[in-house]
């Protein structure tokens, strides 16, 4: 054990916590060489801190491939760390709101260590109110919430995430209109420029979005705050009363995050 900074530290755990971190730069899952190569560990010492990860539930490895990617465990404490970030606590009244104001359920989702996650779920007072689990990871080009963040975020978290859809969710995509990566970069734009996205039953055939950009005081995307209904009767134009209510809301919660931002 070393010492550092008047605290003790036990120097197994901050060497294989180089693993760790690659996996979640990468935002897919590596094989042991790759794994090993990219932590600058040799592959025998690296199989030793996988093998203790595996069993823990930080890690797990597919029994098909031998490729290994991040665990159960590792997706709650990423949860376990969200929640405790102030934009939940900042939205929360809003989204309420929001949710009176609409008649429509609203959520929120940041960015997890699988991407888009949803962290907080208002379901509407409809007789019949939509459901979906805190926690789920929601696509990103066929989602109103991921196609924010695609749109917003840093080129280098989002470009692998990208390739990994164009490659596994051809169909969803092309089903969108999304097949190329022209139609791709088109819609992103598209996104920017009009500061939100729309999704009608792309995900779930019932369902359809709207989703807006929360930014933090550094003006980065931090969250993005959305209103969900169902495909028949929300109105997801982005000039209707629902969509100006969603961007005033969002332009609220950025405020007091301390964004710059119109609205």
């Amino acid at each position: 054990m070393q010492k550092i900074a008047g605290r003790q530290r036990i120097e197994s755990v901050v060497v294989g916590s180089r693993l760790l971190e690659v996996l979640i730069q990468r935002n897919d899952a590596m094989s042991l060489t790759a794994l090993s190569k990219a932590a600058e560990m040799v592959p025998a010492k690296a199989h030793r801190y996988l093998a203790s990860y595996v069993a823990t539930g930080l890690i797990v490895q597919d029994e098909n491939t031998g490729l290994y990617d991040l665990g159960p465990l590792a997706l709650d404490l990423g949860l376990a760390s969200i929640r405790r970030l102030n934009v939940l606590e900042i939205a929360h009244p809003h989204m309420i709101e929001l949710r009176d104001e609409t008649g429509e359920t609203t959520s929120l989702s940041v960015w997890g260590n699988f991407g888009p996650t949803l962290v907080r779920w208002v379901p509407s007072n409809a007789p019949v109110s939509i459901s979906v689990n805190v926690g789920s990871v929601l696509p990103l080009l066929t989602s109103s919430n991921g196609r924010i963040f695609a749109a917003y975020s840093e080129p280098e978290k989002i470009e692998p995430m990208i390739e990994a859809e164009l490659r596994q969710n051809m169909d969803s995509l092309e089903k969108a209109g999304l097949g190329t990566r022209e139609k791709i970069d088109e819609l992103l734009k598209k996104t920017r420029e009009r500061g939100i996205s729309e999704a009608v039953g792309l995900v779930v055939p019932s369902i359809s979005s709207l989703s807006c950009p929360v930014f933090d005081r550094e003006n980065s995307i931090t969250a993005a705050l959305t209103v969900v209904g169902v495909t028949k009767t929300i109105s997801t134009k982005t000039d209707s009363s629902v969509a100006a209510k969603l961007r005033r809301t969002a332009a609220t919660v950025s405020k007091k995050l301390g964004a710059k931002v119109a609205g």
